[in-house]
């Protein structure tokens, strides 16, 4: 699971730094629209090669995804090329703006952090151990910075400023030694927590296209569940974990552990009392007179409201059954952007299965509360993508990740492996152990460290099982969470403040 394309992001920026160095001397009242373009090209460029595999699902959605994320990407640039023309200073403000357009895609209603720059480490968790005190905004920064320093080196070097050129490499060196080197340290040093428990997590490998939501009954795939855990599953088995979707619909309102794809575990429960099962579902809730509703609850035939959630069921040999909803939804498959605004907007969802339509959304992270005081935090798809969602929930009392998908829409791509690999990022953001289980792979562990203990193959119906090691510590990231998106957003908007008084200003003068 090695990523040895990540390095090539520490002299990425470069022919673009290059260009935009070229529209700066040559001073054209246009240069900064000519600028603007040969940006959008290149995050064009960039945003297809790497999310290309979204088109399995949709082609179209795949390019608006990457025309609207490559034209903001490129807004970034053209904003701190016209402040470096205005000011002719540093490129404070590219760095600035960059990482408050990262942050932004953690919080607003575009969510897409999928291109963050600091992801492009998920494959290579040794020499970003310092994630834990920063998330990947930190990776962010570091990328950015290496690249202007690469670049400053270059440009001293082309005007003879050797001196110069000779601090620059200095600061280079031990911008990019000094972290590396205290990340491996850390690694090597690192002691994971001695409290263990035993996870079965089950592979189905039902064709998201074909099968899962037309081709074999809500029955025939609890029967493929129930199957590979009879399989695995032992005395010192306390979870099993099964896909995101994996069992049908259900009612909440009625009494869930009632519901008979949940009753078809019963025969796992009378061997294994101590056992638990964590499943994903698509449940659905009427909404009682007077409750309060989301924007996005829908009206059946018989004009009774409801809302429908991408959820995740803690059950056992108890009646009662723990349900946690999915808190952030996929843009365009899961929610429209801006919906609760725009309401028409709903009938332009992509058509994903089960998971399709206007889904309605918790609040807040859930931590199931487990025998023993064991808080186990679930993470449902597209949320593994959020550090700070996931850092959220470990302040909640997550001692363990439980990871939940049905990313074959993608497969056998190199999304698989990317969703995969951001799962090794929140393993060392919060130094949490990780069972993941994907509907066709790729399902596995992932310790405390980022390293990847076991990983099926794709395409295949298994099940595996391990020991993964509950924690209690909270990281610094875990405690203050994306704060260097923050404070970016602060400085951003002092730096567009003084901009437009000087704009105002010049304008008044003239």
């Amino acid at each position: 699971m090695a990523n040895s394309c990540s390095w090539l992001l520490l002299f990425a920026f470069l022919p673009l730094l290059i260009i935009e160095e070229h529209f700066i001397l040559r001073q054209q009242s246009r240069g900064g629209v000519s600028f603007f373009f040969y940006a959008l090209l290149t995050f064009l460029t960039w945003n297809i090669l790497s999310t290309w595999w979204i088109g399995y699902v949709s082609f179209t959605g795949m390019l608006i995804i990457a025309t609207i994320n490559s034209f903001l990407m490129a807004v970034v640039w053209w904003i701190a090329h016209i402040i470096r023309r205005t000011y002719r200073t540093t490129y404070f403000s590219l760095i600035i703006y960059w990482l408050t357009f990262e942050y932004l895609h953690f919080i607003w209603s575009m969510k897409w952090p999928w291109l963050t720059l600091g992801n492009g480490f998920a494959g290579a968790v040794k020499y970003i151990q310092w994630y834990e005190y920063t998330g990947v905004l930190g990776g962010s920064l570091w990328i950015l910075l290496v690249n202007v320093l690469i670049y400053s080196v270059i440009k001293c070097l082309k005007e003879k400023l050797y001196q110069q050129s000779i601090k620059m490499t200095a600061i280079l060196c031990i911008l990019i030694a000094l972290p590396v080197s205290w990340s491996l340290y850390r690694y090597n040093t690192y002691a994971e927590s001695k409290n263990r428990i035993q996870v079965a997590v089950l592979q189905p490998n039902i064709d998201p296209y074909n099968d899962k939501f037309s081709g074999m009954t809500s029955k025939d795939q609890t029967l493929r569940l129930v199957s590979l855990a009879q399989h695995i599953v032992n005395d010192s088995t306390q979870y099993v974990l099964a896909p995101e979707t994996a069992l049908e619909t259900v009612w909440e309102n009625d009494s869930l552990r009632n519901s008979s794809s949940l009753q078809m575990f019963d025969t796992l429960f009378a061997r294994h009392p101590r056992l638990t099962v964590i499943a994903g579902a698509i449940t659905q809730r009427k909404v009682i007179e007077g409750e309060p509703f989301s924007y996005a609850a829908r009206r059946s035939d018989h004009g009774d409201l409801y809302e429908v959630y991408n959820s995740a069921l803690y059950i056992n040999h108890s009646p009662e059954v723990q349900i946690g909803h999915k808190s952030i939804l996929v843009s365009g498959v899961e929610k429209i952007p801006f919906q609760e605004y725009f309401s028409f907007l709903g009938k332009f969802i992509v058509d994903a299965g089960g998971t399709s339509g206007s889904l309605s959304a918790a609040t807040q992270p859930t931590v199931f509360k487990g025998d023993h005081g064991v808080g186990i935090g679930s993470v449902i798809c597209f949320e593994s993508a959020f550090g700070g969602f996931v850092a959220n929930s470990v302040r909640d009392g997550a001692n363990i990740l439980f990871v939940i998908t049905n990313d074959g829409w993608w497969k056998e791509s190199a999304g698989l492996i990317q969703h995969f690999n951001y799962s090794r990022l929140r393993a060392v953001e919060t130094r949490r152990s990780i069972a993941r289980s994907a509907n066709t792979g790729l399902s596995g562990f992932i310790n405390e460290k980022g390293d990847v203990i076991k990983i099926t193959d794709c395409n295949t119906a298994t099940a595996i099982c391990g020991s993964v090691t509950l924690n209690d510590y909270q990281t610094f990231y875990v405690r203050h969470g994306d704060y260097l998106g923050w404070i970016s957003a602060v400085l951003a908007g002092m730096i567009a403040l003084f901009w437009i008084k000087d704009f105002k200003f010049s304008k008044v003068a003239k």
